[in-house]
């Protein structure tokens, strides 16, 4: 293999990186973690195990409640147990709570009531899921949980299976629990005067709904109970789609001031029984319902459009439906993304056009605008609803209110054009804030990604918590300038932001503030080494100095100091010139391995030297090799740039999840100590018709996620 060629693959300030319990409740009480003294801050949620945190809820006091999964070894398998955690207003960790049982228990839904007790909802497949004064005591296929958990996080008030999969969930004040998702049970609870749809739960056609319940507040009593479903599709030709699976489900639930709730949900059916006088009675996708006080029937019901894009051959709702808010006078703030240029956007909105563009043939269907919407009380028309996107792909996933009024939403974009008002880091994650009239914008900035887009909840203050979905919680004060902060970390070759680090791992570490307007690439000093101080920025892990390889505002790419190694948790600290932003709680694991990627995939070199890519694929029979970054530690200083072959045996290498026969594993020659090279050769034969591989590398127990490599087959 040519190194050379390797080398000019990726300089080495290249930023790559956006490409069981034994059933029972485990509490611990943590120290408070060093962050910044005030609301605003950026913690990782989380430990050296792999973490998923979907939902995020506050108090009026500015706590912050998160709820997620814990992906626990078990064997060769993950099982994931609920997870919440609450933290104080400055960000310090109050309490962790672990709950689970011998399957995988997935949270959906978090709340919390006045007295500040504590709701987690979701999906479980647990035969042993901890139960207390339970509602129903055995499990359902498809079936949920639902548990209240005390103020401080050290015992289970009530746990009850559901006879659904549960998506979300909202307390009101006199602490009843209201509870939407997804159910295909032929003996789901209807109540009089509610919806009561046929559910077909196996075979062809079959139908599954979104439900609506109400619980009294001991969780022991069914006060309400329904079941919204459609039943027929909007197909393309072929039987595959007409016996396909009918799905209605409920996403997002709120209650108003009068104690009507209402829902937020998606469907492929084109037969919701909409109501008279809806704001449309006719169409797919995106619908809205609301439940009279009494529980004895729907207000309205209504749709949001008609589109749909046909997809080879299944239905493709224009409008889909990501989150919901509800005000005391009953409205119904929404969030989602379209391409229905018929969207009922109104005269006056922010942006009151779909600029996704259209073509003609409508395949593929066009790029998806997000949306927010206030509905009327009535569901009978919009108060206002505007798009919310660019040129690319845009979708918004959450909606909360503030005190003022204004519409917060978060979700993702890949338009350079998306509108806003300033640019915390650029990336494809963002928050935006809407105008009580949607007529402008209040707040609008982008952000690395997997940092702020999964959930996000305005607390008293008017501070926004939002959350990433692999254990980021930031607190923003929008009145605030943006202040020097770490958003999070994560490998510089691949993968997502979070808080874990490995000794020698090359990381990106994303931010406000960090450094230099203008970035500055590392050189090696006198010694031949990377140096550990650049452009006036220095990185602290613990009071360990890291090799810096590029650093700017919003970005430093650094290597995780070897001495890490025998350490649990570490402060990573930038500092620049004479600031330095608070200190970043992280965990050290022994290896994060990913593969260093090029746009079309892997970063790799076949054996002729020539850079491997779709035009230029390697020979079955022949050596590939690839560079990663995470592996773990290796005998060498920091910042060394090794100038010969070391061998570590650090990795092994699955084809197409097949071992693959490798011929070298260890030190990259010529790149920081931290780069890891592996040389593999291709199998002789493969199945006819391959032309890319997908590539995972494992080390120290942990793979990477695969990255593809382009082979040459015979014909």
């Amino acid at each position: 293999i040519i190194l050379a060629a390797a080398l000019a693959l990726f300089p080495l300030s290249a930023a790559v990186h956006y490409s069981h319990t034994s059933g029972e409740v485990a509490a611990s009480f943590l120290e408070a973690s060093a962050v910044s003294p005030g609301p605003d801050y950026t913690v990782y949620v989380g430990d050296a195990l792999d973490y998923q945190l979907p939902r995020v809820a506050v108090d009026e006091t500015g706590a912050a409640y998160v709820a997620g999964q814990r992906l626990i070894p078990y064997g060769t398998a993950l099982l994931a147990d609920v997870y919440i955690a609450k933290l104080d207003r400055t960000g310090a960790t109050v309490f962790t709570a672990s709950i689970g049982g011998k399957g995988n228990d997935t949270v959906r839904a978090i709340a919390v009531d006045a007295a500040h007790n504590i709701y987690v909802a979701g999906w479980t497949t647990s035969g042993n899921f901890p139960l207390r004064n339970p509602l129903q005591s055995q499990p359902a296929s498809g079936g949920g949980f639902l548990l209240k958990l005390s103020s401080d996080g050290s015992r289970l008030i009530f746990s009850t299976y559901f006879n659904g999969g549960i998506n979300a969930l909202a307390v009101d004040r006199s602490e009843n629990v209201y509870l939407t998702g997804t159910t295909g049970a032929l003996d789901f609870p209807v109540t009089q005067g509610m919806p009561s749809a046929r559910l077909r739960p196996q075979g062809p056609n079959a139908v599954y709904g979104a439900f609506i319940t109400k619980l009294a507040p001991a969780g022991d009593r069914i006060l309400y109970s329904g079941v919204i479903a459609g039943y027929s599709v909007a197909c393309g030709s072929g039987s595959s789609c007409f016996l396909s699976t009918r799905n209605t489900s409920g996403i997002a639930i709120g209650v108003d001031g009068q104690g009507q709730a209402i829902v937020a949900g998606n469907t492929n059916t084109t037969d919701l029984p909409a109501t008279p006088g809806a704001l449309r009675t006719q169409g797919i996708g995106a619908f809205v319902a609301k439940v009279n006080s009494a529980g004895s029937g729907l207000v309205y019901l209504t749709l949001l459009g008609s589109e749909n894009y046909v997809v080879a051959p299944y239905a493709g709702p224009a409008n889909w439906l990501g989150g919901l808010a509800v005000d005391a006078a009953g409205h119904a703030y929404l969030a989602g993304a379209t391409n229905d240029p018929n969207f009922p956007a109104t005269a006056g909105a922010f942006q009151p056009a779909y600029s996704g563009g259209l073509n003609p043939e409508r395949r593929p269907p066009p790029q998806r605008d997000a949306f927010a919407a206030r509905l009327a009380p009535d569901g009978g028309s919009m108060v206002w609803a505007t798009f919310l996107g660019g040129a690319e792909a845009d979708e918004a996933h959450a909606v909360s209110l503030d005190s003022s009024g204004n519409v917060w939403i978060n979700g993702t974009t890949q338009s350079a054009s998306f509108p806003g008002t300033q640019s915390l880091a650029q990336g494809p994650d963002f928050i935006a804030a809407f105008r009580p009239g949607g007529q402008a914008l209040h707040y609008a900035a982008r952000f690395p990604g997997a940092t702020v887009s999964q959930d996000l909840a305005v607390d008293a203050a008017g501070i926004v918590h939002a959350a990433g979905p692999l254990g980021l919680l930031s607190a923003l004060d929008p009145a605030q300038p943006a202040a020097m902060r770490l958003l999070g970390i994560g490998n510089a070759a691949a993968g997502s932001l979070g808080g874990r680090i490995a000794p020698g791992e090359l990381i990106s570490i994303y931010g406000t503030k960090l450094g230099p307007s203008q970035g500055a690439v590392s050189v090696p000093d006198a010694s031949g080494r990377i140096p550990s101080s650049l452009a006036g920025v220095q990185v602290l892990v613990d009071d360990l100095p890291a090799p810096l390889l590029y650093v700017s505002e919003s970005q430093i790419n650094a290597v995780v100091p070897f001495g890490v190694r025998n350490r649990d948790r570490v402060r990573v600290r930038v500092v620049y010139q004479d600031a330095a932003a608070a200190d970043f709680g992280a965990y050290v694991v022994p290896a994060l391995p990913e593969i260093f990627r090029k746009p079309w995939g892997a970063a790799a070199i076949n054996q002729d030297g020539t850079v491997n890519s779709p035009d230029n694929p390697a020979p079955l029979g022949s050596i590939v090799a690839i560079w990663a970054s995470g592996a773990g530690a290796v005998s060498l200083s920091d910042g060394e740039i090794p100038q010969a072959a070391m061998s570590t045996y650090c990795c092994s290498i699955d084809l197409n999840s097949s071992p693959a026969e490798v011929l070298y594993a260890g030190v990259a020659p010529g790149m920081v100590a931290g780069v890891s090279q592996v040389n593999f050769r291709l199998p002789a034969e493969m199945y006819s018709g391959a032309k890319d591989v997908a590539v995972t590398l494992t080390a120290g127990g942990r793979g990477s996620s695969p990255a593809v490599i382009y082979v040459r087959t015979a014909e």
